[in-house]
């Protein structure tokens, strides 16, 4: 499967994957604070182990920071 996560060209062996297994296998951190779009439409968290990636898929995936 070939998607696109924050710009950079992701291919990864499996066909069939989902939105939070994805997150695990590329060692992100699914912690408070994060958003993840993809294709430009916002998922909510609880749809993350449901959702399925498609071939090409754009993903974003935006972290909270603080500061002042």
């Amino acid at each position: 499967m070939n998607f696109i996560l924050n710009g950079e060209p992701i291919v990864l062996t499996e066909r069939e994957l989902s939105l939070s297994g994805m997150l695990q296998q590329q060692q992100i951190d699914a912690s408070r604070g994060m958003a993840v779009a993809v294709n430009d439409q916002v998922i909510p968290k609880s749809n993350w182990d449901n959702y399925h990636l498609s071939e090409n898929d754009q993903i974003l995936i935006i972290k909270a920071t603080q500061g002042g």
